[in-house]
């Protein structure tokens, strides 16, 4: 029997079962972005905490994204090199990224490269999957991701040295720190680098070399708590990339990204009322260029972006949680932004949106209406909402139905590209239904999710050129997702099947490109004394791509591929961890792009010394 069947089957059984299990009291922030327990969430959400991502000792944001429900990830090489991420099925940059709630400074394509993104400091993961436009405003239509990093010292000071080597040249250097430094005070520091010689990325371009990476990141942030009500917080980030690189058309073998980001906010925490000031600015700055004529002949690509956001929420009633809010951010393409010498002709662009939640608890009904209305600049006024609902069957088993819209405003990438601008483009809207049961038992549980995202407009290169001028289209997507944990003994089992059915109304209902109709995924960890274990068996069904290397473009299909990694973490002493890692054990060859092969089997290992 398939794996999809077989989960499938397993699904009628519920019905049956009669143990009772804790309500989960896990709390997230990301949803309506004040915090309240997962399980009140009417949207598929998920943690990763920072025990998880040690225990699967992976490299990468991209590796540790992949592996979740509705996400697929393509990769243009290996460590470093451009990822493109899809979830459920939507554009790239249909997914807002955040940092402890506050959106990034993204490249001018409107979404941030995630392979550029350190993961040293990555505290907490949480995953929204669905649209939250009604929350967050543009770029929520697939989903949300929020970065938490580690601000607190609430569990005690603590510091970590870490190093670790590898296949390929790989090298890894790390100073991580969070202090109390005296009543209310907590500073947090990390600093780190990383490098890899890796691997020939396009073995057809005319550029016979390993391409490497090599980073350098950190992040300083400090909180106090005036008293018990009151307290404030202020952060700042960054990163500095390079990467070596093979482009088929010779135009560049070298990139540099350099992104960094304060922010801070003020918060005030009553018994019923809670409400905090935020601020943000950062900026992401690409450069790429041939090594044979020096780093100053570079085009950059420079982008800025300013927030301000205003939050509120109360809860004096039972069951009733009443929140609202004001966000300001204005959207820069900095003045030495280049493309092929040209500069680019872009103004700044202003958002001015608000935004109203109200959730509701009687009994075993969940209620929630949310809706925003933003004012873009350029665009105009755009209004958004959504409405769910959800019923707590008996202490196992639920069900959620929920209605949202969405929409995104071109990106400077689309409308100002010089040579390829396209001025017309209209901002994409969608239209989401999703109906979503699950169940919780003793030993296991389980969760079946259907959705339709209708997406008008799309944003799409439909030439045969490389690089053409994007226009708008049309999409439906259709998908299922089925998600099954399973504790057999000592081992805890994760299953999850995605069939993801996206069409191109325009181009005779094709699915779009590098998006797979199946994708599969288990994971197991297993603790054996002072040995934490954990393996992730990930299959990536079929998907259509682009040959650009021929006119026109031909159409053409990627196989599937299947790749089984390796972790392990062996607690050696109360303060020593010691750490490794084998991608792609049975080192299956796969295209994750046309002419971009994955790279083989790798390995690393690592020592955390705490202090």
């Amino acid at each position: 029997m398939s794996k999809k069947l077989w989960v499938a089957a397993l699904l009628p059984t519920a019905a049956f079962a009669q143990t009772t299990i804790p309500v989960n009291p896990t709390m997230v922030v990301t949803a309506n972005r004040v915090e309240q327990p997962a399980s009140a969430v009417l949207a598929p959400v998920m943690v990763i905490e920072r025990a998880e991502i040690e225990a699967r000792q992976v490299q990468s944001l991209p590796d540790l994204l992949k592996t979740l429900p509705g996400v697929q990830i393509t990769t243009l090489g290996g460590r470093g090199h451009q990822s493109s991420l899809f979830i459920r099925g939507t554009n790239s940059n249909h997914s807002l990224v955040l940092v402890n709630g506050r959106p990034i400074a993204a490249m001018v394509t409107g979404a941030p490269d995630l392979s550029q993104i350190p993961l040293g400091n990555i505290e907490r993961i949480e995953y929204i999957r669905g649209p939250r436009a009604a929350v967050y405003g543009s770029d929520a239509i697939g989903g949300v991701i929020n970065l938490i990093t580690q601000t607190s010292a609430k569990h005690g000071s603590e510091t970590h040295l870490k190093g670790g080597v590898g296949s390929h040249g790989y090298g890894q250097g790390q100073l991580r720190s969070v202090q109390a430094l005296g009543a209310g005070t907590d500073a947090n520091m990390m600093i780190g680098y990383e490098r890899t010689d890796g691997y020939d990325v396009v073995a057809a371009a005319d550029q016979p070399d390993r391409d490497g990476f090599d980073s350098l990141n950190g992040q300083l942030g400090f909180n106090h708590a005036f008293n018990q009500a009151w307290s404030a917080d202020i952060n700042a980030q960054g990163y500095d990339n390079q990467t070596e690189m093979d482009d088929p058309y010779l135009g560049a073998d070298q990139s540099r990204v350099q992104a960094f980001q304060y922010d801070g906010a003020v918060k005030y925490q009553g018994e019923h009322f809670n409400s905090r000031l935020e601020a943000s600015y950062g900026e992401n700055k690409l450069k790429n260029w041939l090594e044979s004529q020096g780093e100053s002949s570079a085009n950059p690509i420079h982008t800025g972006l300013t927030r301000f956001s205003w939050l509120s929420s109360w809860s004096g009633v039972e069951g009733l949680t009443l929140t609202g809010g004001a966000d300001w951010q204005q959207e820069q393409l900095k003045s030495d932004s280049r493309a092929s010498g040209q500069a680019y002709d872009a103004p700044d662009r202003d958002n001015k949106g608000l935004f109203a939640v109200g959730s509701y608890r009687w009994q075993a009904l969940l209620m929630e209406l949310s809706g925003r209305t933003d004012d873009n600049e350029q665009y105009g006024r755009h209004n958004t909402w959504s409405a769910a609902t959800g019923l707590d069957i008996d202490d196992n088993h639920n069900v959620r139905l929920s209605y949202g819209t969405a929409f995104k405003a071109p990106t400077f990438l689309d409308l100002y590209y010089p040579g390829y601008e396209n001025p017309d483009l209209k901002p994409e809207e969608s239209k989401n239904l999703e109906l979503d049961f699950s169940g919780r038992y003793t030993g296991w549980d389980w969760s079946l999710n259907l959705y339709r995202n209708q997406i008008q407009n799309l944003i799409a290169c439909q030439s045969a050129f490389s690089s053409c001028k994007p226009d708008n289209t049309d999409a439906d997507i259709r998908g299922v997702e089925v998600a099954l944990g399973l504790e057999t003994g000592p081992v805890h089992h994760e299953f999850n099947y995605d069939y993801t059915r996206a069409k191109d109304k325009n181009d005779d209902d094709r699915q779009l490109v590098r998006r797979a109709k199946h994708k599969a995924g288990w994971l197991a960890q297993v603790q054996t004394g002072p040995v934490n274990w954990s393996s992730e068996l990930i299959y990536t069904g079929k998907r259509d791509d682009k040959d650009f290397s021929s006119w026109p473009a031909e159409r053409v299909e990627l196989g599937s591929y299947t790749l089984l990694n390796l972790g392990a973490t062996y607690v050696a002493t109360p303060q020593l961890t010691l750490g490794g890692r084998i991608d792609n054990l049975l080192d299956k060859q796969y295209e994750s792009a046309v002419d971009y092969p994955g790279p083989g089997t790798e390995f690393r290992l690592t020592a955390d010394y705490k202090f």
